[in-house]
């Protein structure tokens, strides 16, 4: 399981500190949303009121202002989240290595059978 990637004065960050809690809220829980389905940033439209209880159009509306996401038509994007987070294609390669590595060992322990 991958892990989604945050800077810890991001709070206190200027774009961020403008943002009311329900929009900082939908920012953070839309970065691990991105983390967990290896989006590389990308969240659909129609996934988006499920992020977070009682989500309210005027929090992504602050997310788009700032802007922190920007509005691509059928999905949106998280600013730089390639920038703080690894992309899907490194992510599906570390598994594919540890799974090698896993076998290997398995292997090496208990034979082919």
């Amino acid at each position: 399981m991958p892990w989604a990637n945050l800077d810890d004065q991001m709070p206190k960050h200027p774009k961020n500190i403008r943002l009311s809690d329900a929009a900082f809220r939908l920012h953070v829980s839309g970065i691990c949303y991105c983390a967990q389905y290896l989006t590389d940033g990308l969240i659909e439209r129609d996934a988006i009121a499920l992020l977070v209880p009682r989500f309210k159009r005027q929090a992504l509306d602050e997310l788009l202002a700032v802007p922190l996401w920007f509005d691509r038509g059928d999905h949106y994007e998280i600013r730089h989240y390639l920038q703080w987070n690894r992309s899907r294609e490194a992510v599906l390669a570390e598994r594919d290595r540890r799974s090698k590595a896993g076998k290997k060992g398995a292997d090496q322990r208990w034979g082919d059978g």
